[in-house]
């Protein structure tokens, strides 16, 4: 058995990062030893009365999450689609097995955490917040907040697990002393560090600051001046959570704060590379990065959730804020995009604008003389423009609207990469023919370019094709299938599983006022090209699309979005039962469980309960929808998922 002294010694050689991170889980573990208290002056621990944590912290708190009620936040999770899709009769029985194995996984590592997984699944039952604290020219502390079921016989067990890591990891004993107020704090000593921590009736509050508990109680007693304020008072805070209330009087499930760069000064606190790189940080304009946060909502009104977040930034923005600010407008959906997208997210940017902030500052950083040319032009002149043959601000970038678009769709037959992605760039209109004409150069300097596999065999590696009167650029996919091929015989080769996949194309065309790159499907370009000429249903048609954007509507009231996005999960978990059912995974599990009892053990169990029929399930999956807008506070955010899925009457 080690000394304390020993024990002592290792911690203090560790980096002075690591330490307190150290501490900070030291802290957190001794929230949860602490022993009984007879109650006295100090009133009751009941959250209807005391105080809310907020007016409980300090000002200075740099980082703020908190659930509000863990245990209904279970309970209002189970009543969602999802929950319910979980307890469904036909998939339970394959749920509870996956379950049971994630036990028997966990009982060997038992030993080590010294606590059944029983125990782990009570605890905590109301509310549970985590605080960092920044004081004045100090190291960030850190706080916690537990309330725990006292009655409950696995809060014992937790808190007898508790104490003996703390001597084991610590080296010191608790001790304990009573307050004037009738708490009994108990603390230890690490590095001459006071960790302390009390207990109320089912709370639980630990600190690693003596100082930082003992202005805690205070403020709970309701001993404060005018210049202790509490978190309650902080403008950043109280702005963001002021944008981050629900639409009705509900109160949120959980919410969130962070102030990232007064967090990060006090976090490296002595650490001189750190603090420099911070001080740099007015010049990229990243110290009008005042704050973070958000808050989530479950089952209000229609709704099956709502997250808010916002981005507080200082006005006016500059620097990087200013080169990527998102330009509101009235989004649709481009008349291309096909009904049967699982994902779709538009914004813009102002692309001219974006490029000339970053001009200014490489040039800011490269400390560029006011009559020498600016690196980036520079750069953009001796590696494009002289490559290709033209003018990349002139030729490609004038004519671009801003607009960046991403989707996703799903290509059969079902394999592990059927869900492909595809990225589309706006172009102002009837500006596509001088894309086009870029475009050509382009590939052509592709084509020609000497070094790569397509010049030394004198085949060109982008080949271009017509489809329904718009030309397609794309790889030859004769050359991919062989490459896939020779591949596919090494996996083999070293006895590793057939896996079953869809051949890579990756392409690009004009479609309307739009390019777009497919990254690896020209399926999916060709289903695009179907939609813009009216032989497919479009996205923007779509009865489910349109009562989520009419909802999404409803939510903006006034403002125009800056960034929208819709998810559709029908089709994509319709992809994940097909995938489990398909002989890829199977044989992917078989190879696994040969070699891991953890797999073999997974396996078992979806043999023994297979996956119901989709069309069964498909009831559960609800569409969602999200959106960004911009005010002179910064970006807020707002997603949310339906309760039901929509009949067409309510577009």
């Amino acid at each position: 058995m080690r000394s304390s002294n020993q024990k002592c010694g290792r911690l203090r050689n560790v980096s002075p990062l690591l330490h307190r991170q150290k501490l900070a889980l030291i802290a957190i573990a001794a929230v949860l030893t602490c022993t009984s208290f007879v109650a006295t002056s100090f009133g009751q621990a009941d959250p209807a009365t005391r105080p809310p944590t907020q007016d409980l912290l300090p000002a200075t708190t740099v980082a703020f999450i908190q659930i509000d009620d863990f245990r209904d936040m279970i309970q209002k999770l189970k009543d969602t689609s999802m929950g319910q899709f979980t307890q469904d009769e036909a998939i339970a029985p394959l749920i509870e097995g996956l379950w049971d194995e994630a036990k028997i996984a966990y009982d060997d590592v038992k030993d080590d955490v010294g606590l059944d997984i029983e125990d782990l699944e009570q605890l905590p039952s109301g509310e549970m917040t985590f605080a960092v604290i920044a004081p004045r020219r100090k190291n960030p502390e850190f706080l916690l907040v537990v309330e725990l079921n006292n009655e409950n016989e696995a809060f014992d067990r937790v808190l007898d697990r508790g104490r003996q890591l703390i001597r084991e990891e610590a080296g010191e004993e608790i001790t304990s002393e009573e307050s004037d107020d009738g708490l009994e704090y108990e603390s230890f000593m690490v590095e001459g560090k006071k960790i302390k921590f009390f207990r109320k009736d089912d709370l639980l509050v630990g600190c690693s600051s003596e100082a930082e508990l003992d202005a805690f109680v205070d403020r709970w007693m309701g001993r404060t001046d005018d210049e202790d304020r509490p978190l309650s008072t902080n403008r950043k805070f109280v702005t963001i959570m002021n944008r981050c209330k629900g639409t009705t009087d509900l109160k949120p499930e959980g919410r969130f704060f962070v102030d990232p760069i007064a967090f990060a000064k006090s976090a490296t606190r002595g650490n001189f590379g750190a603090q420099a790189a911070i001080n740099f940080l007015p010049v990229l304009g990243l110290d009008g990065l005042l704050g973070f946060g958000g808050s989530m909502i479950l089952s209000e009104e229609e709704f099956e959730y709502v997250y808010h977040a916002h981005l507080l930034l200082a006005s006016p923005q500059k620097g990087l804020f200013e080169m990527v600010a998102l330009k509101p407008t009235n989004y649709q959906p481009e008349p291309w995009l096909p009904a049967d997208t699982i994902v779709y997210a538009t914004t813009s940017w102002d692309i001219e604008k974006m490029l000339a902030e970053i001009t200014k500052l490489v040039d800011l950083y490269m400390g560029t003389a006011t009559d020498d040319p600016p690196v980036v032009d520079n750069w953009i002149e001796n590696n494009i423009n002289e490559m290709v043959g033209f003018d990349l601000k002139e030729d490609v970038i004038k004519h671009l609207s801003g607009r960046l678009t991403f989707l996703q769709m799903l290509e059969k037959p079902v394999r592990f990469n059927s869900q492909v992605p595809m990225l589309a760039l706006g172009i102002k209109e009837n500006h596509g023919a001088e894309i086009e004409e870029s475009l050509e150069l382009i590939v052509n300097a592709i084509n020609t370019e000497g070094g790569n596999e397509a010049a030394e065999d004198n085949e060109d590696r982008l080949v271009s094709t017509d489809y329904k009167g718009i030309q397609i650029w794309a790889t030859d996919p004769t050359r991919t299938q062989e490459r896939m091929e020779r591949q596919r015989e090494r996996r083999i080769e070293r006895g590793q599983p057939d896996i079953d996949v869809n051949v890579p194309e990756p392409c690009f065309a004009i479609v309307g006022d739009s390019f777009l790159i497919s990254f690896q499907s020209r399926k999916f370009m060709e289903h695009c090209i179907d939609v813009h000429q009216g032989e497919s249903p479009a996205l923007v048609d779509d009865p489910t699309y349109k009562a989520v954007a009419n909802k999404m509507t409803r939510l903006l009231k006034t403002d125009m979005p800056c960034m929208m996005s819709y998810n559709d999960p029908e089709d994509s978990m319709r992809f994940m039962f097909e995938l489990a059912k398909g002989d890829s995974l199977q044989g992917l599990l078989e190879s696994g469980a040969a070699e891991n009892k953890y797999v073999a053990g997974i396996k078992n169990r979806m043999d023994e309960n297979p996956l119901p029929d989709f069309e069964e399930m498909k009831k559960y999956f609800m569409p969602s929808g999200s959106f960004a807008t911009s005010d002179d506070t910064g970006y807020h955010f707002l997603t949310f998922g339906l309760r039901e899925r929509p009949d067409a009457e309510d577009e």
